[in-house]
């Protein structure tokens, strides 16, 4: 319909998805990157900024909502905000590179808040959480999201409520008009800046959190009556104009494509962008047996502005800053010959080794990366011995795209490593059960109370 709006073309497209027609690979992919982010989710909520959004979200008068890894309670806009900081902060969510966007941390926080207040059916739920991917995935698309990174602006708080709230309006199978209404509302709470990296502000997780939040609030608000921009997008004053100066908006109307199996895994808990150096490290490692103490020298190259974002020497010894160094990551994967969580424990942070590894490690723009960049975010790594020995290996397509592929046996590896110490091995391996039979399955109890 050429006089549609941009909102209204793509809410009509979220309202018309139904597991009867979704190809069965979207429906396969969809179901392991719920698994994936659920282990995020309860993983984080053990981490230093999860348990700090709990205890926010826990001072609340209200109880209504679950905070998942919890025996806690809190109102559901709060539980949103909280569940989904934890499900980020440990690094360990998907993300869509060409977008910019770490879509579950935001899209199954709020589905998992909004079934346990409203009830619902797991199909619903599955078809909810597809709807989010692509929403908020569309959006990035269309402003180029990566490019705001170095501007300081962050993809994922900017687009987050976009794909929160078109994950709700599909769980309440909402109308085109209703959704499309929703998200003109959503557009007007976008925002959030990258500030605080290299202090390790734990806050910078709880805006991540505020952008789930915010699609949940345009949700109650578009119930309520409140109306947003129809024109939301394409607006001179709206979100791709504002955004973009050279708006790419057929990512919105035009839907021959699903985008979330391009939506990347993540095998280490440390930034996307160093995803690639890591792998190109360990290869290293494992193919000339490299002893760290005989490292002269790690060079890191990087996509310019993933080098920029990345080059952090000095940093506060924290979970929080480290995970963004890579200086760090390079200096703790030589010493480990490994990358988990473990790595951002105090018995890293503080270790001699890895702070003398730190100062040999190098981060550098790699002009030759640059044109893979944003589809993929490459890295290369040349590390110098003190013999004079030099290794070098690179790496386009990090583990988890598309086209360097986590099996879906790797996938359920990573969540039940991750599930398991909150919740136990049983409620993990119920969930991840819960999770498989979702289009399924007339109710949610069963993974509710896997997650409590």
């Amino acid at each position: 319909m050429p006089d549609e709006t941009l909102s209204e073309q793509l809410a009509r497209f979220l309202t018309a998805l139904s597991a009867e027609t979704i190809p069965d690979e979207i429906l396969d992919a969809a179901k392991l990157h719920v698994l994936d982010s659920l282990g995020c989710l309860l993983a984080g909520s053990r981490l230093e900024a999860g348990r700090l959004a709990y205890e926010l979200a826990a001072s609340s008068a209200d109880s209504t909502s679950i905070l998942a890894g919890s025996g806690r309670r809190s109102s559901l806009l709060d539980a949103v905000q909280a569940m989904s900081a934890a499900a980020h902060c440990g690094e360990m969510d998907d993300i869509h590179g060409g977008a910019g966007i770490c879509a579950g941390a935001m899209v199954v926080p709020a589905l998992i808040a909004l079934a346990e207040k409203y009830g619902g059916s797991g199909r619903s739920f599955l078809e909810a959480a597809i709807a989010g991917y692509e929403a908020v995935i569309r959006t990035g698309l269309s402003i180029d999201a990566p490019k705001l990174f170095a501007r300081g602006w962050w993809p994922s708080t900017i687009c987050g409520a976009f794909g929160a709230a078109a994950a709700g309006a599909k769980f309440f199978n909402w109308t085109a008009e209703k959704t499309a209404n929703a998200l003109g509302i959503a557009g007007l709470h976008s925002g959030g800046m990258l500030t605080g990296g290299n202090e390790g502000a734990t806050a910078r997780h709880l805006a991540f959190g505020h952008a789930a939040q915010n699609g949940v609030l345009a949700l109650l608000a578009a119930e309520r009556g409140f109306t947003g921009p129809k024109r939301a997008f394409e607006d001179p004053r709206g979100f791709c104009p504002t955004l973009s100066a050279e708006p790419q908006l057929d990512r919105l109307r035009s839907f021959e494509q699903f985008h979330l199996p391009d939506t990347a895994f993540k095998p280490y808990p440390c930034a996307r962008q160093l995803h690639a150096g890591v792998e190109a490290l360990l290869k290293i490692l494992d193919r000339h047996s490299v002893s760290s103490d005989r490292i002269g020298e790690i060079e890191l190259f990087l996509p310019a502005q993933n080098a920029a974002m990345m080059n952090r020497p000095a940093i506060t010894p924290t979970h929080a800053a480290t995970v963004g160094s890579g200086q760090y990551v390079m200096a703790v994967t030589a010493l480990r010959g490994k990358m988990d969580l473990a790595s951002f424990e105090e018995e890293f942070l503080q270790n001699e080794d890895v702070r003398r590894l730190v100062t040999r490690v190098k981060v550098s723009a790699g002009s030759e990366l640059d044109r893979h960049y944003p589809k993929y975010w490459p890295g290369r790594v040349c590390v110098r011995m003190t013999g004079g020995e030099i290794y070098s290996e690179e790496v386009v397509i990090p583990k988890g795209e598309r086209g360097n592929p986590m099996t879906a046996a790797e996938v359920e590896g990573k969540f039940l490593s991750l599930a398991a110490p909150v919740v136990g091995d049983g409620r993990a391996r119920s969930a991840m059960k819960a999770v498989y039979s979702l289009e399924t399955s007339n109710s949610l109890a069963p993974l509710l109370k896997a997650l409590r």
